[in-house]
Formats: structure tokens, C-alpha cells, sequence
């Protein structure tokens, strides 16, 4: 029986190493490689100011696929004007909308691509409040990037700047979505995670539903309902939870990512039955 129990013991020692580890790795980003692979639109015989206008008239027409190849020529083009690596930066975001959830790889490369465009953008002096709310996303997009030692400070990070952006513009969409989402995710650790998350911010669901409900009533997206729904469902509402994926889906596509989401939203909603 000593032996037994011994043996017991060295294959669970064996298990929580290999989970240790597997959570500890990140995946490996190459961002030359990745923007050198992706489509980019032809630069127009316009100014900055009219490639700008016609990246949001496109964003606007939920052409995300359109927006995001302007953007990211754009964005070669003028590498150091903070309005272009914005926009290269949401585009990116975007592009995580657009890639297929099994697409692990294309999704963690737009997600590290939007945080160096953002992180540059504030570099070269994007402050404005819609700025911050975008570097705040792509730092909580990132966030299983780093290595599980360095997560916590990094979601630290991502709650401090999207503080910053209410400070600025206190309906600021994309920073409350964000901390809905920090504070969701924190709150939903497995448990391996949550061990090692010593020094993260503090979170709470409540918390998480009160950004959530702030960033649909500013921005009623698929997106901000699809991450009011996960809450919910965290909560134990899950009828709640159904019944806002129903009105969502069931709203005619507006922002900009409504049609690229509608598959995600309808996943989600049938795992909830």
C-alpha cells in the first residue's frame, strides 16, 4: 500500500508539473513574418486625412476586411503618425473578429500586432481617450501572450490604462468592455492559473456586469452584449445570459463587427440551451 500511495503521489507530482508548465509557455509571435503575410489594399492618391476618412466610412459599412488592408498599408506607410498606428491597431482587433476561433495562431498574432501598434501609437502621442480604450483591449487581448508569471502585472497594466481612458471620457465603450472583461476573466481562472495570479488587480462578476451593462448602453454591439451574456452565464443567469444573445442577434447588424460576430454569438448561444 506505501508503494502504491508513493506511486499515486509521483503521478500527480507528474500531472501538475506538465499543467505548471503548459500554462506557463506562450505562444511564439512573429510579427515581421505576420504582417508580411497579410493582404494590404492598394494606397490611394489621397492624403493621410482622406485615408483615414475612408478607413471609418469602411469600418462604418462593417467592412472590416476592407478597413483593416487600408489600414495596415497605411500604417507602413506613415509609421510614425499616431492617428495611422491607431487605426492599424483597432484594425488588428478587427482582424480577430474576422479569423475563425479555431484560427489560434492568426488570432494571437492580430492581438500582438494591435498591442505594438498601440503601444507605438502612444509612443508618438495618441492620448485621447479613444486611444487609451484601445490600447487598454489590446493589452487585455495579449494578456495569454506573456509568460504566467508576468500576467498578473500585465492585467494590472490593462485595468490601470483603462482607467485612464474613463478618467478622460467616462463612456468611453471600448475601456468599459475591457474591464468587464478583465474582471471576468480574473474571476474565471482555472485553478492552476489562479494560484499563480498573485498580485492581479481585484476583481468581482458584479463588477464585470456593471461595465458590461455601462459599455451596452453606450455601444449596444454584438460584441459588448456577446461579453454581458458571459457574465451572466459566470453569474448563474443563464437565462439572462440567452435571452441577451436573442435580442442581440435578433437587432439588425450596426457596429462595425456586428456581422463578423454573429457566428461567435450563435456558438455561444448554443451551448447555452
Amino acid at each position: 500500500m506505501e508503494r502504491i500511495g508513493k506511486n499515486w503521489i509521483h503521478v500527480l507530482v507528474l500531472v501538475l508539473g506538465a499543467a505548471l508548465f503548459a500554462s506557463c509557455s506562450s505562444p511564439r509571435i512573429d510579427l515581421t513574418a505576420w504582417r508580411a503575410s497579410q493582404p494590404t489594399a492598394a494606397m490611394p492618391n489621397s492624403d493621410v486625412d482622406g485615408a483615414l476618412q475612408t478607413i471609418e466610412r469602411r469600418r462604418s459599412e462593417r467592412d472590416l476586411r476592407g478597413a483593416r488592408e487600408l489600414a495596415l498599408a497605411l500604417a507602413a506607410a506613415q509609421p510614425d503618425d499616431a492617428r495611422v498606428l491607431n487605426a492599424a491597431s483597432r484594425a488588428e482587433s478587427d482582424g480577430m473578429a474576422l479569423f475563425a476561433a479555431e484560427d489560434r495562431s492568426s488570432r494571437d498574432h492580430a492581438a500582438a500586432s494591435a498591442l505594438e501598434f498601440a503601444e507605438r501609437a502612444q509612443a508618438a502621442g495618441a492620448d485621447s481617450a479613444a486611444a487609451l480604450g484601445q490600447l487598454a483591449w489590446a493589452l487585455g487581448t495579449t494578456t495569454h501572450l506573456q509568460p504566467m508569471f508576468d500576467r498578473a502585472g500585465h492585467a494590472k497594466r490593462t485595468v490601470e490604462v483603462a482607467q485612464r481612458a474613463l478618467a478622460a471620457a467616462p463612456d468611453e465603450p471600448t475601456a468599459l468592455a475591457t474591464l468587464a472583461l478583465v474582471h471576468l476573466r480574473l474571476e474565471t481562472l482555472p485553478w492552476i492559473a489562479s494560484v499563480m495570479a498573485f498580485g492581479a488587480p481585484d476583481s468581482s462578476l458584479a463588477q464585470a456586469e456593471q461595465f458590461a451593462r455601462r459599455a451596452c448602453a453606450v455601444e449596444a454591439s454584438r460584441e459588448n452584449r456577446q461579453i454581458l451574456a458571459k457574465v451572466l452565464d459566470a453569474r448563474g443567469e443563464r437565462a439572462k445570459a440567452r435571452a441577451e444573445l436573442d435580442a442581440a442577434l435578433a437587432a439588425a447588424p450596426r457596429w462595425p463587427r456586428d456581422d463578423a460576430l454573429e457566428s461567435a454569438l450563435r456558438t455561444l448561444r448554443r451551448s447555452l440551451d
